[in-house]
C-alpha cells in the first residue's frame, strides 16, 4: 500500500509567494506601458474625408496651377514626422513630388521633406514606438512602396532611424513587395472588394509602377493591379458605383453614399463619361505612362446583360499551416495580420510573440493584448484557452476567405458571400446587400452596439454583433440570424434585433409594412421580407428595424423588363410562400416556381438540391481559374488580357 505523502505547507506558501511575487512584478510592468497618439484630428472635407495636402500639391503641379505655396505641405510634414497611424498615405504624393518636381523643391522645403523621410520608421521590425497601423493588407503595401522608393531615390543617404543605408532599405522593401504580390496572385485580395481600402493599394502599386527602376517589380505590379481592376469592373453597377461584399467597409461604403471615395470619380472616369478626378491619392494612375487599363475590363464594366459572377477571395485561418504561413517570421506574420488575425485562438501565441519582437505594446491598436503579457500566461501557454473561454469579440475582425456570388443586370445587382462564418463576429464585413442601379444600396446586419460614431467598428452600421447565415442564386438572397439568449464576457453588447438601411426617400416610391419592404428607382425594384414586422424607427426614414433574435432576412430583386409593373412585382412577391422555424432554424422560400430552402449553419438547396457555394478562384463568364494559377486570361466581347505573374507576361488585345 503505497503512502500518501504529507501536505508541505510551507513548500504551498513558498510557491504561492512566487506566483503572487512574479504576478505583482508583471503588474507593475505592464502599467508602465505607454500608450502612443493614433492620430492627429486631421482636417477633413465637408464629406468627412481625409484632407492630404501634398495631394492638393502635386495636383497642382501636374496641372501647371501658378506658383505653389511649398507651406501647404507642413502640416503634411509634422504629420509625417510625428508618425500619426495613415502617414503612410501622405507618402504616396509626397514621394511623387520628389521624383517628378524635384527641381522646383525649394531648397528650405528640400531639406525638411528629406529629414522627415530619413527619419521615418518604414517597418514595424526598426527601433522605435508610434501608432502607425503597419499590417492591414493596404498599409503593407504602402509602407514597402514607400520605403523602396525613398531609398531607391537615396541609395547612399545612412538613414539615422535604422541604422541602413537607402540602398539596403531598397532591397529590404522590395522583397515585401514581391511577396504581398505574390500573395494576391495567388490567393486574392484578403480586403477583397472594399471600396475603403482598394484606392490604397493602387495608390502604392501606381507609383512602383511609374517610379521603379527594375523591370520585375514593375511587371509584377501592373499585373496585381490589372487583378484589382477586374475586381472593381466586374463588381461595378452601371459603370460608376463600386459597392459589393468585402471584407472592410464602412457605413458609407455599405450604404453606396455618392462621395465613399475616389472610386466613384475614378470608376466615372473610366467607364462614365470620362471626367478626369481631382487631387486624390489615386490621381496619378490616370496619367500613368507605363499603366494603362486593359480594354477588356471597359467591356466587363459597361456590359449590361444578366450575369452572375462568383470568386473565391484570401483563405481561412485553417488553411495557413498548409499554406506556409503559420510561423511567426515576417512573411507569415504579413499574411496572419493582413487577415486582421490578432486574437483567434490558433493565432494568439504568434501575435503575443511578434509585438514583444517588435515593441508595439504602446500601439493603441494593440494597447489592449497588454493584458496578456504575464509570464505565468506566456509560459503556461494559457492564451489560446483564454480566447476560447472569453469569446473575444476582437476574433471578428479576422477576414477569412469569401465565397463571393454576384448577380449583376442593367438595373440592379445583388451580392453576398456564401456561407461566411454564421454566428460568428465580424468586425467590418459586409456579406450580404443589394445595389439599386448606380444610386445606393440596401443591406440588413445584426448591430454590435447602439449608439457611437457611425464608423465604429463594430458598430451600429459597421460590422455584425452576428453574422448572418446568407446565401443567394440569382436574384434571391436568404439570410438568417441566430443571436445567442446569453452575452458573451467580452462582447461590446448583444442586441435583440436585426435592422436594415433602407432608405424610403431615396426611392421613387416605397413601403414598408407588415413583414414587407418594398422599393422602386428608375426601372429597379426590391423587396425585403422579414420574419417579423418590419418597422421604421423613429424619427428615421432609412433605419428598418426587425424585432427578434432568430430571424430571417430576404431580398429579391426585379425589375420592370423581368416583373413587369412594380405593382405586379410586389403582388407576386406578398404571394410567394415564406415559411421559418425558430427552434429549427429552417427557411423556406418558394419565388417564379423555384423552391429555396436554408438551414442555419447547415445546407443551400434549391428544388431540393444541395447548391455548391464553395468556387474556384474565378467562374464567370469573362474568366475562369483555380487558385495559385499559373496564367490567368479575361476576356469579353473581343478584347483580353493574358497574365502569367511567374513569367512576368502581361498580352492584351
Amino acid at each position: 500500500m503505497k503512502l500518501r505523502k504529507p501536505f508541505n505547507l510551507r513548500r504551498f506558501l513558498l510557491m504561492l509567494l512566487v506566483v503572487v511575487s512574479i504576478f505583482v512584478i508583471d503588474y507593475i510592468r505592464i502599467s508602465g506601458y505607454e500608450m502612443t497618439k493614433k492620430r492627429k484630428d486631421a482636417e477633413r472635407t465637408t464629406e468627412g474625408v481625409l484632407k492630404c495636402e501634398e495631394d492638393e500639391v502635386y495636383y497642382d503641379l501636374v496641372n501647371s496651377n501658378g506658383d505653389i505655396d511649398w507651406s501647404r505641405l507642413d502640416s503634411t510634414l509634422e504629420y509625417i514626422h510625428l508618425e500619426y497611424d495613415l502617414s503612410d498615405f501622405h507618402l504616396v504624393n509626397l514621394i511623387r513630388i520628389i521624383y517628378e518636381y524635384g527641381e522646383l523643391i525649394p531648397e528650405e522645403y528640400k531639406r525638411k521633406i528629406e529629414e522627415v523621410l530619413f527619419n521615418f520608421r518604414y517597418w514595424w521590425d526598426e527601433p522605435g514606438e508610434n501608432g502607425m497601423c503597419y499590417w492591414s493588407e493596404n498599409h503593407q503595401i504602402l509602407f514597402a512602396s514607400a520605403e523602396y522608393l525613398v531609398g531607391q531615390k537615396y541609395p547612399e543617404v545612412h538613414f539615422p532611424r535604422s541604422g541602413m543605408t537607402g540602398s539596403q532599405h531598397m532591397e529590404k522593401a522590395r522583397k515585401r513587395i514581391l511577396d504581398w504580390l505574390e500573395m494576391r496572385w495567388n490567393y486574392g485580395f484578403t480586403e477583397f472588394y472594399s471600396a475603403a481600402y482598394y484606392p490604397e493599394d493602387m495608390g502604392a502599386l501606381i507609383n512602383i509602377i511609374d517610379l521603379s527602376g527594375e523591370d520585375e517589380v514593375v511587371r509584377k505590379s501592373q499585373i496585381i493591379l490589372d487583378l484589382l481592376m477586374y475586381d472593381v469592373a466586374s463588381q461595378t453597377s452601371n459603370n460608376t458605383m463600386f459597392v459589393s461584399v468585402t471584407g472592410r467597409a464602412y457605413e458609407r461604403g455599405r450604404t453606396g453614399a455618392p462621395w465613399v471615395n475616389s472610386f466613384r470619380g475614378l470608376t466615372n472616369y473610366y467607364w462614365g463619361d470620362g471626367t478626369e478626378i481631382d487631387a486624390d491619392m489615386i490621381y496619378a494612375i490616370m496619367r500613368s505612362k507605363r499603366y494603362k487599363l486593359p480594354s477588356v475590363f471597359t467591356e466587363i464594366a459597361k456590359d449590361s446583360s444578366n450575369v452572375a459572377i462568383k470568386q473565391c477571395n484570401g483563405l481561412n485561418i485553417s488553411d495557413l499551416k498548409k499554406e506556409g504561413y503559420y510561423g511567426t517570421d515576417d512573411l507569415s506574420m504579413m499574411m496572419q495580420w493582413g487577415m486582421e488575425c490578432f486574437s483567434n485562438p490558433e493565432i494568439i501565441r504568434n501575435t503575443m510573440a511578434h509585438i514583444r519582437r517588435c515593441n508595439m505594446f504602446s500601439n493603441k491598436f494593440l494597447t489592449d493584448t497588454k493584458y496578456l503579457d504575464f509570464t505565468l500566461i506566456k509560459v503556461l501557454h494559457l492564451e489560446p484557452i483564454l480566447s476560447r473561454a472569453l469569446k473575444m469579440q476582437t476574433n471578428g475582425a479576422a477576414i477569412q476567405q469569401g465565397h463571393t456570388y454576384t448577380y449583376k443586370t442593367k438595373d440592379y445587382s445583388l451580392y453576398t458571400v456564401q456561407n461566411h462564418h454564421p454566428g460568428t463576429y465580424g468586425s467590418q464585413q459586409h456579406v450580404s446587400g443589394m445595389n439599386i442601379g448606380n444610386h445606393f444600396s440596401i443591406f440588413h446586419m445584426h448591430p454590435a452596439r447602439l449608439g457611437g460614431d457611425k464608423d465604429a467598428s463594430p458598430g451600429y452600421w459597421v460590422g455584425y454583433g452576428h453574422m448572418p447565415h446568407s446565401v443567394q442564386d440569382r436574384n434571391v438572397s436568404l439570410s438568417i440570424y441566430n443571436t445567442p439568449e446569453k452575452k458573451a464576457i467580452m462582447e461590446l453588447d448583444l442586441i435583440d434585433f436585426t435592422h436594415a438601411y433602407f432608405p424610403t426617400e431615396k426611392f421613387d416610391t416605397a413601403y414598408v409594412s407588415g413583414r414587407y419592404a418594398f422599393g422602386k428607382k428608375g426601372d429597379a425594384y426590391c423587396a425585403l421580407i422579414g420574419s417579423n414586422d418590419l418597422k421604421l424607427k423613429d424619427g428615421s426614414t432609412d433605419d428598418v428595424v426587425q424585432q427578434g433574435k432568430q430571424s430571417f432576412w430576404i431580398i429579391e430583386a426585379g425589375s420592370k423588363s423581368e416583373d413587369g409593373t412594380f405593382q405586379k412585382f410586389m403582388e407576386r412577391i406578398i404571394n410567394n410562400k415564406v415559411e421559418f422555424s425558430t427552434s429549427s432554424l429552417e427557411l423556406t422560400y418558394v419565388s417564379k416556381g423555384r423552391t429555396f430552402g436554408l438551414q442555419f449553419d447547415h445546407e443551400f438547396t434549391i428544388d431540393g438540391q444541395t447548391v455548391n457555394t464553395r468556387y474556384p478562384r474565378y467562374d464567370s463568364p469573362y474568366v475562369w481559374s483555380g487558385y495559385k494559377p499559373k496564367a490567368i486570361e479575361f476576356a469579353h466581347n473581343g478584347k483580353s488580357l493574358f497574365l502569367d505573374f511567374k513569367n512576368m507576361k502581361r498580352e492584351m488585345q
